[in-house]
């Protein structure tokens, strides 16, 4: 019996055997090759593959791979990973993306998957395709600018990344000398709100609603 120490590479690896007998008064006398048997190699899937989110942070981690030196990380809009918003390796069992690319703010359902290289550099078969659901940030404006010691009428607009109006989001107004003030957008994703800062400063708009990332406007107040 014999066993491999190491193998570079995927694919189909053949092997073949001899017999070997001693010889007097040394040495060995060698036997015919065996006919080759061929084998396939490959660098399976990473296991353990899993999603945590805390806050506004994801993590994406899965188990140590043996014969793995490193592990490619990709990530995408599609399942099939077409094309891809990330493609990267780390050393670790985890990957953090940073979240920077524009498609992110978008929020929605995107994918990743991860696969082990060896020292060679071939990469292994990816695991299968996971789900990031990032919950979608709201977006505020307003139509003009409160002035300090005068009564404004301010209506403040609500929409997702794709400028799609949000009705029934929470939007509360504070700052500049204010008591704070609260309504809720209607159906066009507006609601008027009535305000007289009585000192110079800023007021912030902030907008909530379930199942959206929270989004806020400041506004400077002259």
């Amino acid at each position: 019996m014999a066993s491999f120490v190491y193998l570079f590479g995927p694919g189909i690896w053949r092997w073949r055997v001899r017999a070997e007998f001693p010889k007097l008064p040394s040495g060995v006398v060698t036997g015919p090759w065996s006919a080759y048997a061929p084998f396939t190699r490959t660098l399976s899937e990473p296991s353990g593959a899993r999603t945590s989110f805390s806050g506004n942070h994801v993590l994406l981690s899965w188990n140590w791979k043996l014969g793995a030196k490193d592990f490619r990380v990709q990530i995408s809009q599609r399942p099939d990973f077409s094309t891809t918003l990330e493609d990267v390796t780390t050393d670790n069992t985890s990957y953090a993306p940073l979240l920077t690319n524009p498609f992110y703010a978008t929020g929605g359902t995107l994918y990743w998957r991860v696969a082990a290289r060896d020292k060679a550099f071939n990469v292994g078969d990816f695991s299968q395709a996971q789900r990031i659901d990032i919950a979608q940030r709201l977006k505020v404006a307003v139509n003009r600018q409160a002035r300090r010691k005068r009564w404004t009428k301010v209506v403040v607009t609500v929409s997702d990344p794709l400028n799609h109006a949000v009705a029934g989001a929470t939007v509360r107004v504070t700052g500049a000398g204010i008591k704070a003030k609260s309504g809720r957008t209607k159906s066009t994703g507006k609601v008027t709100l009535k305000l007289r800062p009585r000192k110079k400063g800023r007021l912030t708009f902030s907008a909530t609603k379930p199942g959206y990332a929270a989004g806020s406007l400041s506004m400077r107040v002259s």
